[in-house]
């Protein structure tokens, strides 16, 4: 029972998440990319270009739940919390990654990005150049 009340509860999130009405049932039958053969980076890219973010989100929040080495994935998740000005979702996100991007190039943007969203958040002010 208390499954199914939070298979309910968790419908209902999915409800109140979605911008456009026609959306509900693309929602309800959503088949992940990689069944469907397509690269889910690419489409959540095109997803983005559309601005269709919070479709991007989803798309990439199960890429990365079935697939948690996907980087790729990661970053680009960052870059859909930005231009959803998510600053808690972009900072936890970064936080998380921080120890497997902390030396890479990438790095350094993310941290500039952070800062717009969150100028306080201490994760951020560590590299700032």
């Amino acid at each position: 029972m208390l499954r199914l009340l939070a298979d309910v509860a968790k419908a209902f999130d999915t409800v109140a998440d979605i911008a456009h009405p026609g959306e509900l049932m693309h929602q309800l039958r959503f088949v992940p990319p990689r069944q469907r053969g397509i690269d889910p980076v690419g489409e959540a890219e095109v997803y983005l270009t559309y601005q269709r973010y919070k479709r991007a989100r989803q798309v990439l929040r199960h890429t990365i739940r079935t697939e948690p080495d996907n980087l790729p994935a990661h970053i680009l998740l960052l870059h859909t919390y930005f231009l959803l000005e998510s600053s808690h979702d972009y900072c936890q996100l970064a936080a998380t990654l921080q120890s497997k991007l902390a030396h890479r190039p990438e790095w350094a943007h993310i941290c500039h990005v952070g800062r717009s969203l969150a100028p306080d958040y201490p994760l951020f002010q560590q590299h700032t150049h």
